[in-house]
């Protein structure tokens, strides 16, 4: 009995939490078919020049719709964190089907009980990789200030024009 009210008050609690984030962005369609190794090299060499014409040294990691690794690039240099961040970044916003700045925004505004969800990085750069609007994987983007990892995923999805 105990159990089960854990879990009903778990779901509540997730419920009320993704909510904001999902007001404040369309959540994307259902999951399609699993980003290539293709794909995901041309995301990265894409998210790569970007960070090197800024003179950013960062870490690049593709996932797909499960949230499990496909392609993992270091730039020269790299901070060690950012090698593990970006993963999770990545993750979180596969398996959630939502950029990872929807639950920095909830955080924002709703305090840090989303941060109690297994698997949730509420930092700026994890975005869904979508092709047909179905999420097929996620890019985890660290190195720069949260802001900046989200305009190199941005830019280097824009880039890679998969749909």
């Amino acid at each position: 009995m105990v159990k089960r009210r854990y879990l009903a008050a778990g779901a509540a609690l997730a419920a009320a939490l993704l909510a904001p984030a999902a007001s404040a962005q369309q959540i994307p369609g259902p999951y399609g078919p699993a980003v290539t190794l293709a794909q995901a090299r041309t995301i990265v060499d894409a998210a790569h020049r970007e960070a090197k014409a800024r003179n950013f040294r960062m870490a690049f990691a593709v996932v797909l719709p499960s949230g499990e690794p496909i392609l993992l690039e270091v730039m020269d240099g790299t901070q060690s964190a950012s090698i593990v961040v970006s993963q999770q970044k990545a993750r979180s916003s596969a398996r959630f089907r939502r950029p990872t700045k929807a639950f920095a925004d909830s955080v924002a505004k709703n305090g840090a009980a989303v941060l109690s969800l297994d698997g949730v990085v509420a930092v700026e750069g994890g975005v869904p990789i979508l092709s047909n609007g179905q999420v097929i994987g996620a890019l985890g983007i660290s190195g720069g200030t949260s802001a900046e990892d989200g305009e190199i995923a941005a830019a280097a999805l824009a880039s890679a024009k998969l749909n």
